[in-house]
């Protein structure tokens, strides 16, 4: 895990200088604390700095060059199958001067080409130049995990792994976009979920992408390497297969892999299904105790502490327990912090508790393990129910639409939030007009579907918005795996690696996340629904053959959290109250939202009304982003 940097220039505007390049990198230090290095000719610059997990020796530093002199490559992540495909290579021939992954890249490169890509198994963002062509190879990994940010445009393509590695060298891409603060605020996409940033100008490069671009004539070629195949993935991975014993495979495997570095690795636990599955599989194939990490509130709708401990017990772990709470006095400080890191306001304040830990984790570990992705693999949000009960109602056989009516009765009367969005008459349909659950639940639906009448942004800004981008969604045979599949891809997914990222990052921390192991992805995408969802039980194909990794109380579980924090609560009584106050009111100074709207969501919370603190954190985690980047380059 490392920081890359560099630019491609192609016309007079820009020069390459490893003075520049270096800049760059210098500015995503945190990222490769451990050795830097940069490189350039008339037409690239490439610019490293390196966290060492893989082979430490100081041959492994980059930019690396080929034994040949031929290729040079800056990279960030892991290909976690660099083993096998080094044996491999070795087998037609190939010599290698290192042990490391970075030195498989080049040389899977030179034997593959471009069909490469789909060998790797891992993480990652790179740029290769090949000396001999003329050309330079961008390429991201098939969901994002690792991130790559670009400027292209007629003078240079510009790209870094984070966006304040291209602001501080090139200060007048520092424009923000309106439509994504109008995304950001209304909570309709969260950032790169369409490659979009904060940054009018500044993109996520694609994933599953690569770019090739001739330095003789200034080109850019565009090729996707892995796409969604609903057929191809069933066949591969489903079809003739038990689903329940090819999931533990799948995962014994990915967690194995994830394994492998020259350093120690721990891992993250919240207590949910996901993390504590990913702990058991560590600690039964690792011959020493693991170190976890958790965040622990008392506020009993953030509290996991119970089941992280029996988590804990069952692994014989080295625990270890932050307490953010202890540190809410500085959280503005935290936030501004987490800011600079992300390269843009935070969507929750759940991301501080993660934040927290990753600075605990620094502490012992270089690499964590972390659960994420399981929910949008296998339908852990109960939200979910809506998308699979539309799936059986679509069947013409009588027995799955009683089993659809049996599956909103159990929804009904577990989580009555859920069937907010569904008309009454659909859920007439399904329950009868005599089901006691649904009435007794009425006026609680019909209040989630009246909508605040606060004019929530003013005028002028709605003026200067263009037209909303929208997604290319993704088609697939059933409406859950539609939806989810959609989700790992374009929607939550991508907001969460970033959020990954750029807190494990600020620590010098790499974080691995073994359920976006691409087969696990391909397998989940296949799967049936109902391995999914089964009567009120999420992600029940995990419960099941993840099973011998968790403890009862955790494979039972039906509530989630994750990394929760009581901002709620923070903003009525904590020693900041007054400063979070006058920085959420601070923003209605820039003509975004109306001041008389930011007043009523404050007031509404502080009176108990109405919880509002989620909005209110995006008000304040929004203004916090203006003041710090207007510090470092100048106000807009």
């Amino acid at each position: 895990m490392c920081g890359i940097a560099g630019f491609f220039v192609k016309s007079n505007k820009y020069r390459t200088s490893v003075d520049t390049v270096k800049k760059m990198s210098d500015e995503i230090a945190h990222r490769g604390p451990d050795a830097e290095g940069q490189w350039c000719d008339q037409k690239v610059a490439l610019g490293h700095r390196r966290l060492s997990i893989i082979d430490l020796s100081e041959e492994s530093n980059q930019p690396m060059h080929s034994m040949d002199g031929r290729f040079v490559i800056t990279y960030n992540g892991e290909i976690y199958n660099y083993i096998e495909l080094r044996d491999e290579l070795i087998s037609m021939g190939v010599t290698f001067r290192t042990l490391s992954d970075t030195e498989v890249i080049i040389e899977a490169y030179r034997a593959w080409g471009e069909d490469c890509f789909n060998r790797f198994n891992g993480m990652w963002a790179f740029a290769l130049y090949d000396k001999l062509k003329r050309r330079l190879i961008l390429c991201r990994d098939r969901f994002g995990i690792k991130p790559l940010y670009i400027v292209n445009n007629e003078d240079a393509l510009i790209f870094a792994s984070e966006a304040k590695a291209i602001l501080c060298a090139f200060p007048e891409y520092f424009i923000p976009n309106k439509l994504e603060i109008y995304r950001y605020l209304s909570a309709s996409l969260q950032e790169d979920t369409d490659n979009m940033t904060f940054y009018e100008d500044i993109n996520s490069f694609p994933r599953a992408e690569y770019w090739i671009c001739d330095m003789d004539n200034n080109q850019i070629l565009r090729r996707e390497y892995w796409k969604v195949d609903e057929k191809l993935f069933k066949n591969k991975w489903v079809k003739g297969r038990n689903p329940y014993k090819t999931c533990q495979e799948l995962f014994d495997s990915a967690v194995k892999l994830r394994m492998r570095a020259d350093v120690e690795v721990g891992s993250c636990l919240s207590g949910g299904i996901d993390s504590s599955a990913v702990v058991g599989c560590l600690s039964r194939n690792c011959n020493n105790k693991i170190h976890t990490f958790s965040s622990v509130y008392e506020d009993k709708e953030c509290n996991e502490e119970y089941y992280i401990q029996k988590v804990n017990q069952k692994n014989h772990t080295l625990p270890h327990y932050v307490y953010p709470d202890k540190d809410a006095d500085n959280l503005p400080n935290y936030i501004r912090e987490m800011t600079f890191h992300h390269d843009g306001p935070s969507s929750g304040a759940s991301l501080y508790s993660q934040y927290k830990v990753m600075e605990e984790v620094s502490k012992y570990v270089k690499v964590v393990l972390d659960g994420q992705g399981a929910d949008e693999l296998f339908a852990g949000y109960i939200t979910y129910y809506s998308y699979y009960i539309r799936d059986l109602m679509d069947k013409d056989e009588v027995s799955y639409k009683w089993k659809a009516r049996k599956l909103m009765a159990i929804v009904m009367e577990n989580w009555p939030d859920v069937i907010g969005a569904i008309s009454t008459d659909t859920i007439v349909s399904l329950v009868g007009t005599h089901n006691s659950i649904f009435f007794q639940n009425r006026d609680r639906i019909e209040q989630m579907r009246i909508k605040r009448t606060e004019k929530q942004f003013t005028d002028d800004f709605l003026k200067e918005l263009t037209s909303d981008h929208r997604i290319d969604e993704i088609t697939l045979s059933s409406h859950i795996n539609t939806r989810l599949c959609n989700d790992i891809l374009s929607k939550s997914i991508p907001n969460l690696l970033h959020n990954e990222d750029g807190n494990s990052m600020a620590f010098s921390v790499e974080s691995r996340v073994p359920f976006m192991d691409y087969r696990i992805v391909e397998f989940a995408i296949a799967l049936d629904g109902k391995y999914k969802l089964h009567n009120q039980w999420t992600k029940w194909i995990e419960r099941k053959a993840l099973r011998k990794y968790l403890p009862f109380v955790v494979r039972k579980r039906v509530d989630k959290m994750g990394f929760p924090a009581p901002f709620s609560r923070w903003l009525k009584e904590a020693s900041c109250k007054d400063d979070l106050k006058d920085t959420i009111y601070r923003l209605g100074k820039r003509n975004i939202i109306p001041v008389e709207t930011i007043d009523s969501y404050y007031k509404s919370h502080i009176t108990g009304k109405t919880d509002m603190s989620e909005i209110l954190f995006r008000i304040y985690s929004l203004e916090i982003w203006f003041e710090l980047m207007e510090e470092r380059y100048g106000r807009v």
